[in-house]
Order: C-alpha cells, then structure tokens, then sequence
C-alpha cells in the first residue's frame, strides 16, 4: 500500500471512522491526498464511504431581477387590464409572448394575443404560478441544503424550466459524510509494510531529490476522474460554418448586408406589391427608430416604380418603400448585388454567389418556426442558364451536406417564374417539409436593377431546419435559442 493509505487507515482505526476534514488533521495529509488514499482504499475494500447527496442553487442576474416578477406575469396582467387581448405590435417582450403562450396563458392569432381561461383564472390571482414558487423557495431555502434538495425534487418540471431559462443554476453534488475501516482495512492494516513510492509530487520532492530513493508509485489509468466539459462551438454556428464552407467549395463567393433593410430593397425590387399580406405587420417587424431609410438612387427609384406600375397595375406609393424594418430575407442580400453587378463595366460570367444570415419574421412559434432564424440565398447570373443549371446545383449542395432524394416540385414566388420548391421526408414525422424555395428571377426585375437581358438563378433556404436531421435527437428549434447549457455541453456531434 502506499504510505498515505496506511496512514488514512491508522487515522481510522484510532477513532473508529471519521469525516473527510478529520482524516485530513490525523493523517496530515491534504485533502485531496486523502481523497487519492480512499480512492485506492475502496477499490480494495478495506474501507466503508458514507455519502449524501447535497444541492446549491443560485439565481442568475436575470433570474434575481424576475424575483420581483417574471416578463409573463406582467404580460397577461396587462392584457386583462387591456380587456383580454392585445396587438402583438404593442407587447414588445418575446420572452414574455413565448412563456406565456408556453403556459396555455396566451393564443396568438392574426397579429394578436388573446388570454386563454387558464391565462385569466392567474391574471385574476385564482392559480399560483409553479414557476415562481421554485424561485421563490430557492431563495428561501439556500442556507439549507438538505431542505433544498428535497424542494428541487417535488418541483422538477418548474426546475428544469428555469433551468433552460438560464434563471438558475442547479449543482447537485454527492459527498463524502463518513469513513469508517473495516475488517479487511485492518488486515491489510496489520500485514502491509510501507511502500515508499510516492503517489503526490510536490516541489519539495523535486528540490531535494526525494525521488531519486523512493520511486514512484505505478500511476491508475482507470481511477475516476472529475467530468469535463471543454468548451464548444454551438451548434448553429457549427452548423453555419458547414453551410458557408460547402458553398465555397462549391466556387460561389460569399456576399453580405444589413439586418436593418428598407422596404424597397426588401420588397420592392424583389417584385413583391405593396399591398402583398407578407408586408402586414403579422409578418415583418416594422421599426419605429429609424421609421424610414431613403432611397438615394433616384434613376433605380423610378425603374422599379414604373416595373410596379406596369405588373400590378396599382399606385405604387413611396413612403412604403422608404419604411424600416428588420429584413425578412436575405434575398435582398442579392437584390443588392444584383444591381451592384449591373454598375461593373467589365464581368466574367456566370457569377455565382451565395449569403448567409439571420432574418426576422412575426411568425407563431412551434416546433418548426421561430420569429428569427438563419437563412442562405444564393444566385448564379450568367447567359443562357436554365431551371436544369439551378436544380442540378441545389441537389449537388445537398447531397454533399448528406441530404439525398430529395425532391423538386413547382412552387409559386412573386419575384421568379418559374418557381420550385425543395423538400426533404421526415421520417420522424412521416411528411415532407419545406428546405428551400428558388427559380428564375422575372425579367421585369432584371432590368429595373440594369442587368437587361442576363439570366438569373436564385434560391432561399431555411437552416435551422435541416438541423433536425444533422442532430439526432432534435425534435424542436427551441433548444437552439433557449442556451441549455446542460443540453449544449451533452449534445451529441452534428451528423450530415
């Protein structure tokens, strides 16, 4: 045995067991010295571990400034003081709106939030919040771990709700709570002579040669060690940066633009009337600071005004174009750099080129849709190309991110003609769900933004998505923007 055990094993058989900081005064040794001792001492069975489970939680900053009262709490107290309902334009908080629909309080439903019975029976002050108690209780109860432990166990639901928050911070830990030496400890107690080896290097050691005598004693490759957890890209990201490299792979050059869009440059050039339900506010988030951005362009103004006025045939106003807002699309990425490409005197064609970024929409959340997500766009301007140049493209893509079979149908979009759409089968689900959306920009964009007679292949694609079959086991977006830590330390690797 190894001298720090046999002097854990005497420091035992003298009091006839001890606590951890005991063994450390007697066998003056350090703590984790002792630790190491009784490591080797129970693989040999010469010792008996009491342990307890202890637990500590503590608050966020965020989860201490909700102790006076959670975002959901104050929103559906406000629609009942409202009447019941309110424009979702006007209730401003999306964490608030997703708890609150998550709690059965809310239904949302054409731009607008409505409380449910169950969202009423709490505003009215008739049911208690379970949310709030275990904040509530975690508080209460930190001096008192036995007492916490057992509050976080009735709780769990509530618990591991505020733990995706990021409202708190669980640490269940077991502990050493007694050592005591048994029949077998005292055999080997009694018959062992000392081995000098030496298990703990230390600076002394090495300054006076101790080592030189003594040895060392054979290191234990399978003694436990404390989990790790080193740091990782999130997956998102990961999964971004796959997207990016297979399209450079594929010859296209990454383009990019602003979150805050106008609408001009969001719609209008892009062919989309005015007067299209995709501009309601339902849909697109219209900002009130800055309210509008100027087009300076006054010659590309007036092309697409008169390219509105001839398709739709309506009035074509614009104070509408000039409207802020965050961008729907990145398509209007490559509107941008359509018009860019017309201003270049000399080009080599075909140009192929490819964004990717996030994109806002007022959408109702569900396993499939969230209100900001990441999206690629991409087109290819050149000569005679054809709807066969962009759906060999789009399946090339997808096969090298391992998506296979998928398929092309026809599609309608205001800004190509023809349109398809790519659709990938989820087995889970046992349906075919939207990945991409494309075909060939109409001839009456083209020229409104100088590229005359040129062709132009363009696409669109959701990301998240195809991140349902890239993570096993996903079967919800949400964990993607809920920081679980828990989930993004465990999460298994991306597979394409």
């Amino acid at each position: 045995m190894h001298e720090y055990e046999i002097r854990v094993l005497e420091a035992l058989k003298k009091k006839n067991g001890a606590t951890l900081g005991e063994l450390e005064i007697q066998a003056g040794i350090s703590k984790d010295s002792v630790l190491w001792a009784l490591e080797g001492l129970s693989s040999k069975g010469a010792v008996e571990v009491g342990r307890v489970k202890k637990a500590s939680a503590d608050l966020s900053e965020e989860g201490r400034r909700d102790l006076s009262g959670f975002p959901e709490e104050a929103l559906v107290k406000k629609l009942l003081v409202a009447g019941g309902s309110g424009k979702l334009s006007g209730l401003k908080d999306d964490i608030a709106l997703i708890w609150a629909k998550h709690n059965g309080w809310i239904a949302i439903d054409k731009g607008e939030a409505r409380l449910t019975d169950k969202g009423i029976e709490f505003a009215s002050g008739k049911s208690e919040y379970q949310a709030r108690k275990v904040l509530n209780g975690i508080a209460g109860f930190s001096s008192d771990p036995e007492r916490l432990l057992d509050f976080l166990k009735a709780h769990k639901d509530a618990v591991d709700s505020l733990v995706k928050r990021g409202l708190i911070d669980i640490k269940e830990r077991v502990m050493i709570s007694s050592v005591s030496i048994n029949s077998v400890g005292e055999g080997l107690l009694e018959s062992e002579s000392r081995d000098e080896g030496i298990g703990l290097l230390t600076k002394e050691i090495i300054v006076n040669k101790t080592w030189e005598k003594k040895g060392f004693k054979p290191y234990d490759i399978n003694a436990p060690v404390e989990k790790s957890t080193p740091a990782r890209m999130h997956p998102l990201h990961e999964f971004v940066d796959i997207i990016r490299g297979t399209w450079l792979e594929m010859g296209f050059v990454e383009i990019s633009g602003p979150i805050i869009e106008s609408a001009f440059w969001n719609f209008d050039t892009l062919f989309s009337p005015q007067d299209h339900p995709t501009r309601e506010m339902q849909d697109t988030f219209f900002l009130s600071n800055p309210k509008q951005i100027n087009i300076e362009d006054i010659e590309l103004l007036n092309k697409v005004r008169k390219m509105h006025l001839k398709g739709w045939g309506d009035a074509w106003k614009e104070e509408v174009a000039q409207q802020a807002l965050l961008r729907t699309q990145t398509t209007a990425v490559s509107s941008h750099y359509m018009h860019r490409l017309a201003q270049e005197m000399e080009q080599d064609y075909p140009v192929k080129l490819f964004s990717v970024g996030r994109v806002f929409r007022n959408e109702s959340i569900d396993y499939k849709h969230l209100a900001e997500f990441y999206q690629c766009d991409g087109i290819i301007v050149g000569n005679r190309l054809t709807l066969a140049n962009l759906t060999d493209t789009l399946r090339k893509f997808y096969a090298k991110i391992g998506i296979e079979g998928v398929k092309i149908v026809p599609s309608y979009f205001p800004f190509t003609e023809p349109s398809l759409e790519v659709q990938m089968y989820d087995e889970q689900r046992q349906k075919w769900l939207e990945l991409a959306g494309g075909g060939i920009i109409r001839k009456e964009i083209t020229k409104a933004l100088g590229l005359g007679n040129k062709t132009v292949l363009a696409w669109g694609m959701g990301l998240e998505r195809l991140l349902f079959r890239a993570l096993h086991g996903l079967d919800s977006l949400m964990p993607l923007y809920t920081n679980d830590i828990g989930w993004l330390r465990t999460r298994k690797r991306l597979i394409l």
